[in-house]
């Protein structure tokens, strides 16, 4: 409870800082910084019985469900949309973030490389020694694939769920978190 008896606002801190080797600590920084705006950060090292990255199966199941339920009893999500093993945000952040808007709940998203989406993709096809194609008005594959861009971190719907707030996509963490305070507790 924070003070007036109001319920501390519950946030969801979604991305791939899970995989990092100091992921507890990262995830115990968050949840500081949270706290100090005013937030309850809940991450996905909160999942009972603590979240494994090989197994069974049936353990991936089990992490789905459990995230779902965790973001469920979320008043909102900050997505780490920092590129993750390629040129857009690592697919379980995506995820998490749908399942966020279908709630209809704030999102806020961050991001370490303020580079748009379209050039990242160009940049990856020059380390592979292939260059992305003039088609019309656009860039493509050399297959013809379209490649989107519409000048966002991100693709459309990935920025567009991040932007629907209201709030820009931050350039770091807490510059998101005080983003994510004055959507949820307006002066």
């Amino acid at each position: 409870m924070s003070e007036g008896g109001e319920a501390t606002p519950r946030v969801y801190l979604a991305g791939p800082d899970i995989y990092h080797p100091r992921a507890e600590e990262i995830a115990a920084n968050k949840k500081s910084i949270c706290e100090r705006y005013g937030l309850e950060g809940v991450t996905p090292m909160d999942i009972e019985g603590g979240r494994t990255h090989s197994g069974s199966a049936d353990d991936g199941l089990e992490i789905y469900r459990a995230a779902r339920i965790m973001i469920a009893g979320c008043d909102a999500l900050i997505a780490n949309m920092t590129p993750f093993r390629g040129p857009g945000i690592d697919a379980a952040t995506a995820l998490e973030m749908g399942v966020m808007a279908g709630y209809g709940r704030p999102i806020v998203g961050y991001s370490l490389d303020t580079q748009i989406y379209k050039d990242r993709l160009a940049h990856l096809f020059q380390e592979i020694e292939e260059d992305l194609i003039e088609n019309g008005s656009g860039l493509a594959t050399r297959d013809g694939l379209s490649v989107e861009d519409f000048g966002l971190l991100d693709t459309a719907v990935i920025a567009g769920a991040a932007m629907t707030a209201g709030a820009p996509i931050a350039e770091d963490f807490e510059a998101a978190v005080r983003w994510m305070r004055r959507l949820l507790r307006p002066a």
